[in-house]
């Protein structure tokens, strides 16, 4: 089987930390050990079975409210999109697919042989999904509809009535709601919850690297029903056999001191977003959908100014990174993160302001 680069992920290793002023890393600031309060001591290099940790697993459920038979501990986010969809999709099945989206989620069920249907989240909307237009894509032969909470690159959640609303509307043809969360800790709004929590048929993706700068430690998860699981283990046997035991353990310190945690990242995106707001009201020339949380956001570039000129534009003069809105299916925007330091992003917004002036003038 021959497998498509995934673009984003091929530019991202070229380019992203390279630069003096990353607005593209879509984390928070890596968190360090010392922060952590972690030493090599408290990391076991083997555990006592090969069904992963304990406590991890028990930890994981009970933040869900779940049982441990509907935890899955992955390497990182991506391979658990990976494992859910090669556990869910066969070949011909459809899958209802948010557009602007995060790449993986749509070349990963295509490579597996799903046929793909866009529904539309519009900047003109605020980027929420319309129902009326997932009631229209979901058939009979949709076995999946994927998305994300908050939504990658806008930054927008989606509620739990709506995420209910969408469980029912695929259940009705026994069909899953798959949701990437891995920036759903750091939401700013009341009203939202994972997927795993407002129905059996959704299923909700976390991990460490977005919100709790963890992105090195490669730790992710699974929250679905049981049969799920199963099959999601018969994958990763393909794949990986497991999760690695000193990832488990540094992920349950982690989570043990959650609340903290998410807390520090909160406080950093509160304070970059107010530093975006004032900078594009200063501006005029663009536009935005204020994110409810998380680390990134996309903005509106005016009319004519491409992204991807703009982007290179503005790495090689100005040594400043933003991720085009091309890789998302979104042109005519950037992405930009605010999980960055304070003078990392008032610099980085000083030099995109400049690259759009030229780019503008020309």
């Amino acid at each position: 089987m021959s497998f498509r680069k995934i673009d984003y992920l091929s530019w991202a290793r070229e380019f992203m930390g390279r630069v003096q002023f990353d607005l593209a890393k879509s984390n928070v600031l890596a968190l360090p050990r010392e922060e952590l309060g972690l030493s090599l001591d408290d990391v076991e290099l083997n555990g006592p079975h090969e069904e992963g940790c304990d406590a991890l697993y028990s930890l994981l459920a009970e933040r869900y409210g779940v049982e441990r038979s509907n935890v899955y501990v992955c390497n990182g986010a991506t391979q658990g999109i990976f494992l859910v969809c090669a556990a869910l999709l066969e070949r011909g099945d459809g899958v209802v697919l948010e557009v602007p989206n995060y790449e993986p989620l749509y070349r990963i069920p295509l490579q597996l042989g799903a046929e793909i249907k866009p529904i539309d989240r519009r900047f003109e909307r605020g980027f929420q999904i319309e129902m009326e237009e997932v009631e229209r894509r979901v058939s009979k032969s949709t076995r999946a509809l994927i998305l994300t909470n908050l939504h990658n690159p806008s930054g927008v959640a989606t509620s739990a009535e709506k995420m209910e609303t969408l469980g029912q509307i695929l259940r009705d043809q026994r069909g899953y709601v798959v949701a990437s969360e891995v920036y759903l800790d750091a939401c700013l709004s009341n009203g939202v919850k994972p997927a795993a929590c407002c129905g059996q048929n959704l299923i909700s993706l976390g991990s460490l690297s977005k919100v709790y700068g963890l992105g090195g430690v490669r730790g992710g998860w699974i929250i679905a029903d049981e049969s799920t699981i199963r099959r999601v283990k018969t994958v990763a046997d393909y794949v990986s056999g497991g999760t690695p035991y000193p990832t488990e353990k540094i992920a349950l310190r982690a989570l043990t001191d959650a609340e903290r945690l998410v807390r520090r990242t909160k406080e950093i995106v509160t304070r970059n977003l107010a530093i975006v707001s004032d900078w594009i009201e200063r501006r005029s020339d663009l536009g935005w959908v204020r994110p409810d949380g998380g680390t990134i956001c996309l903005l509106k570039l005016p009319a004519g100014v491409e992204a991807l000129g703009l982007s290179t534009r503005l790495r090689e003069r100005y040594s400043t990174l933003v991720v085009p809105g091309d890789f998302f299916w979104m042109r005519g925007f950037v992405r930009v993160s605010v999980g960055v330091a304070e003078e990392t992003l008032r610099a980085g917004l000083e030099n995109l302001g400049k690259a759009l002036d030229e780019a503008r003038r020309k």
